[in-house]
């Protein structure tokens, strides 16, 4: 069975990383108190979903160029798997644009590790609890997306034993 090419494989765990890291950050961020602490975990939480983004344009790219292996298994099979990914996709977008739009509703620019600011450019039209309540409900959605992910992916590599999952693990040397 025909493997991801290695470009698409690193994009696919880089992402999964940068994806788990956020959500972790923005969990214990709820616990942080006001201050230095949670301004730190807030930027690193911005970098990280900004990383998401800046990702998603190559990796689609690399999808596009024919960096996908055929697909495999009965047709519902095929069409649940393609809409899946399509969710994944559509996610790792709107979440992290959804909490750019977050910090872009705030008084004051949000800092991001001291590289650079995220400006309050949206402050003054009374968005930040909506979008705050959109980011939770698009984060959560991703969450359940990629357990679902993880679920089928388990399913291929235990029960079916098909070689599906293996395709987008790094080949062993030797």
């Amino acid at each position: 069975m025909r493997r991801y090419p290695i470009p698409s494989i690193l994009l696919h765990w880089t992402m999964a990383a940068a994806i788990a890291g956020a959500w972790l950050i923005g969990q214990l961020m709820e616990e942080i108190p006001r201050g230095g602490g949670r301004t730190t975990a807030l930027g690193a939480h911005a970098l990280v979903g900004l990383a998401v983004v800046a990702l998603l344009l190559p990796r689609i790219l690399a999808r596009l160029a024919g960096g996908a292996p055929d697909p495999a298994g009965p047709i519902w099979e095929q069409r649940l798997a393609a809409a899946a990914h399509l969710l994944l996709y559509a996610l790792m977008l709107a979440v992290p644009l959804s909490g750019l739009a977050i910090a872009m509703s705030g008084r004051a620019p949000v800092p991001v590790l001291g590289l650079f600011e995220i400006p309050p450019a949206l402050a003054g039209f009374g968005m930040r609890k909506p979008l705050e309540g959109m980011h939770e409900v698009l984060a959560n959605l991703m969450l359940g997306a990629v357990a679902l992910h993880v679920a089928a992916t388990l399913w291929h590599a235990l029960v079916r034993r098909d070689g599906v999952a293996r395709r987008m693990l790094p080949s062993r040397a030797g």
